[in-house]
């Protein structure tokens, strides 16, 4: 009883958050970001069924009906569907931190210098072999310059589908997690459904007051530090999901190397949204308040739920020593994983940067703006 009076004399002398946002984000500004959103939440579902009818007509024309076949199928439609798409978010979002001239640059220089080391180091080793082979048009060549298209190609590919996923993460988001939100602060019986305690783990005990934001302070800089982690938060689940993939005893005896590897590099352009989405309800410092002590963050329970670590590692470690047991080749495991680690190293980057580079500021502002208008509805 004492605590819950100091913690209401508290709150009486701190500003409300919201209260002090709504004099920071302008809730009548239509900006680009905001009619990017509008677009994506209406052409996505005609989006989805285009690329799933593509994926179809891809395995029936590459004629590989197993398991491997299909899933390389479907992953390549959607991979070629959000290319085209992340071309068009490109054009249509707004103006990242950094200025466009130097995301050219950057572009043009970072693939030459890969593709030139890769060039100096061989084509025995079975990353360079599996870079040239799907990635130079010119036919598979161990020449300087199919070292160049290759690495030019992979890049590019990258870009546009980060472009592409994060948009539709962001779109959605901004859209209707308000309402996700809004839905934590009735009452318990009126709620239709325990879906967002569920995934917030909130505890049983807690009875909820209102929702409030803490976001992070913004000085117009590219934000390193979200940079930084966010990429590191990728690669690391990108490794623990495809070790289902690399070193499954089964799939590491029916599956090529170059096709093990080819299927982990696209099924991990799209791991973003395994990522992205608790990053940023901490970046709003989105929590709920009660009348217990100390509030609670959304952010940790929506991680702790969307993966856990400690059961991924273990899996891992299980299939790993059963692999080894089974006599697979423990060589070939790690050059696996040298190769996919590379890859994998790539798209961590380039997906955290096209992130906070052209959306996170976007994105943060966003949700909190629908947010406040929907209480403005009321």
């Amino acid at each position: 009883m004492i605590m819950s009076e100091a913690s209401d004399r508290i709150r009486q002398k701190v500003p409300k958050p919201v209260a002090y946002l709504r004099t920071v984000i302008n809730l009548d500004e239509d900006t680009k970001q905001d009619k990017l959103d509008r677009l994506i939440t209406k052409i996505f579902p005609w989006f989805v069924v285009i690329c799933s009818i593509f994926s179809v007509f891809l395995i029936i024309y590459l004629k590989n009906f197993e398991f491997a076949g299909i899933l390389f199928g479907l992953c390549l439609g959607f991979v070629l569907g959000f290319i085209v798409l992340g071309m068009a978010c490109v054009i249509l979002s707004d103006r990242g931190v950094i200025a466009g001239k130097y995301v050219v640059l950057i572009i043009a220089t970072a693939p030459a210098l890969v593709g030139s080391l890769l060039y100096l180091a061989g084509s025995g080793i079975g990353f360079d072999e599996f870079v040239v082979k799907y990635f130079d048009i010119f036919g598979k060549n161990t020449d300087l310059i199919s070292f160049l298209v290759s690495a030019y190609s992979l890049t590019l590919m990258i870009f546009f589908v980060a472009y592409g996923v994060v948009s539709v993460i962001v779109g959605y988001f901004r859209s209707y997690f308000y309402r996700v939100l809004r839905s934590l602060e009735y009452p318990s019986e009126k709620r239709k459904n325990h879906i967002p305690e569920w995934l917030f783990q909130i505890p049983d005990i807690i009875d909820i007051e209102s929702v409030e934001f803490e976001p992070d302070e913004e000085d117009g800089r590219f934000n390193v530090e979200l940079f930084r982690n966010t990429a590191f938060s990728l690669f690391l689940l990108g490794i623990v999901i495809c070790s289902y993939i690399f070193i499954n005893p089964l799939f590491l005896q029916i599956i090529p190397f170059e096709e093990m590897l080819l299927l982990g590099m696209l099924i991990s352009l799209f791991i973003s949204p395994l990522v992205i989405p608790w990053s940023i309800v901490k970046s709003i410092g989105a929590k709920v308040t009660s009348s217990a002590p100390r509030d609670f963050y959304l952010w940790k329970g929506m991680r702790g739920r969307l993966y856990q670590g400690f059961f991924a590692i273990t899996f891992f470690m299980m299939l790993l020593t059963l692999s080894v047991y089974l006599g697979m080749d423990f060589s070939r495991i790690v050059t696996t994983y040298v190769g996919y680690v590379s890859f994998m190293g790539m798209i961590s980057i380039i997906t955290s940067f096209v992130y906070v580079n052209t959306y996170y500021r976007g994105f943060k502002n966003g949700i909190i703006k629908s947010y406040l208008m929907s209480k403005d509805r009321l």
